[in-house]
């Protein structure tokens, strides 16, 4: 199936070539109902760097150091396992060997005014 965002089930575009900074990009892109930030891994092989690169980029929104992120707080994520090739998820990743890639969904948590 197509994949969707975890967090507002909206249909998640193909990924492209994104920005991270002036030196750094990755593919990925954005939900464009809830805003959530995804990035892809299409070997499974590199899921930590893209959550760094992912993190980097809700600490940047937040203006805080990615040392001082909280998980729940700050954030919340998912992991997707997802077919690049084809453009299609099953779902929820259950294991890093189930031969898929993986698609790396991020929202940043709205802060109450």
């Amino acid at each position: 199936m197509e994949p969707v965002c975890p967090f507002c089930s909206a249909s998640l575009a193909r990924p492209a070539t994104m920005n991270v900074s002036a030196t750094e990009r990755v593919t990925g892109g954005t939900c464009g109902t809830c805003g959530a930030i995804y990035l892809v891994d299409p070997t499974s092989k590199n899921v930590g760097e893209m959550m760094i690169q992912a993190l980097g980029m809700v600490a940047e929104k937040l203006s805080k150091d990615l040392s001082d992120l909280v998980a729940g707080e700050d954030y919340e994520d998912a992991v997707l396992s997802y077919d690049w090739r084809t453009h299609r998820s099953p779902g929820i990743s259950k294991g890093f060997m189930d031969g898929y890639g993986r698609l790396y969904v991020i929202r940043v948590k709205q802060k109450p005014s």
